[in-house]
């Protein structure tokens, strides 16, 4: 294995924009004549590089819409290896990684470009599914529930009682009234506190934050949670090198460089997000027939998705089927509570953000 291993992200950048494509999906008015001397050393090119100090043979000198055009160019142009790729990613998420790591990637596309491509959909179809979704705050007699709902709750004309909310899940914040007491413009504040006297400085800070954050009444709970929802997709982007650590430590005597454990972790999770908006599609079309067809579908790919985990696990890093088990749950458990302590940073941090 060569000890020289190029970063992931000047390689993806340099390679993708760089390759020739045999097709071009975003083509300008006109194109640019190419390069025959280097700009840097006055070199004759011979190819995409110069042969004496290896700058690469781009004219940057042009519109910025043509650069634009050409990164998209790069980012979303659909040849044999996007397929390839994407193909063995969903059935064979291992020969992805082994083929990358022994050196055969002309055939493949970049892992930081899979990842981004399955994170990017993945994200996009959750928006998407959380569009109906609602946390707000309700005032029934004399407490309030803050609420998270698949959608609004539609009053029924005909209906002699008030409306009933569609079910959801109860946060279950209920602060205490007194039953005597004359009804106050604080009655529904769901950050009411007789006993904020006795809270730290920061707990009171913090309190404070949240109630200007969400509402006295979690009227804005519903802004709070979008942000959060889009916030999540650059936290689990950090959280990668950390899983790539976990692989390191737990894989520590298999002498693999660090590397190849961020590899595999670019690959795992680009399947892990494809696989979600594979079954979430297919959940979406079993649905409009039976939605007992749906749930048992969606069962088995779930199971298959983490039987396609510890196949790729035991391929990458071939070892028996005891330590495969055992590393995969020990691992996976690991990564869990960092991914809990994230989301923790990631809520603390969305609610301290204007």
């Amino acid at each position: 294995m060569p000890d020289e291993t190029p970063l992931i992200l000047g390689d993806a950048v340099v390679a993708e924009i760089d390759r020739p494509s045999r097709r071009r999906w975003f083509r300008g008015k006109k194109q640019l004549p190419p390069l025959t001397h280097c700009e840097n050393c006055g070199a004759v090119l011979a190819g995409p590089y110069c042969a004496q100090c290896g700058q690469p043979a781009i004219d940057y000198r042009r519109s910025f819409g043509s650069l634009l055009a050409d990164s998209a160019d790069a980012f979303f142009n659909f040849d044999a290896r996007f397929f390839k790729s994407f193909g063995l990613l969903l059935f064979k998420p291992w020969r992805l990684t082994n083929e990358f790591i022994e050196g055969k990637r002309a055939r493949h596309v970049h892992p930081l470009r899979v990842y981004l491509i399955a994170s990017v959909s993945f994200f996009l179809v959750i928006n998407f599914l959380s569009k109906g979704t609602h946390l707000h705050g309700e005032k029934k007699g004399g407490h309030v529930d803050l609420t998270l709902n698949d959608a609004s709750p539609s009053p029924n004309p005909l209906a002699l009682g008030p409306a009933i909310p569609a079910p959801g899940f109860s946060l279950g914040i209920s602060p205490a009234a007194s039953p005597t007491a004359a009804p106050s413009p604080d009655e529904g504040d769901i950050f009411r506190d007789t006993d904020d006297k006795k809270l730290p400085p920061f707990a009171v800070w913090l309190r404070q934050r949240a109630k200007e954050k969400i509402g006295p009444t979690g009227d804005r709970s519903d802004l709070f949670l979008k942000a959060l929802i889009q916030n999540i997709a650059p936290m689990v982007l950090c959280c990668i090198p950390i899983f790539a650590l976990v692989l390191k430590i737990l894989y520590i005597f298999k002498r693999r460089f660090y590397v190849d454990h961020l590899i595999f972790a670019l690959h795992t999770h680009a399947f892990v997000f494809l696989s979600t908006v594979v079954i979430i599609g297919l959940g979406f079309l079993l649905a409009l027939k039976s939605s007992a067809l749906t749930a048992v579908a969606c069962t088995f790919l779930g199971i298959a998705v983490v039987v396609q985990l510890l196949i790729a696990i035991r391929r990458v890093y071939c070892q028996n089927w005891f330590s495969t088990f055992f590393k995969f749950f020990l691992g996976s458990a690991i990564y869990v509570v960092l991914l809990t302590l994230a989301f923790g940073v990631t809520a603390f941090l969305t609610l301290l953000l204007p």
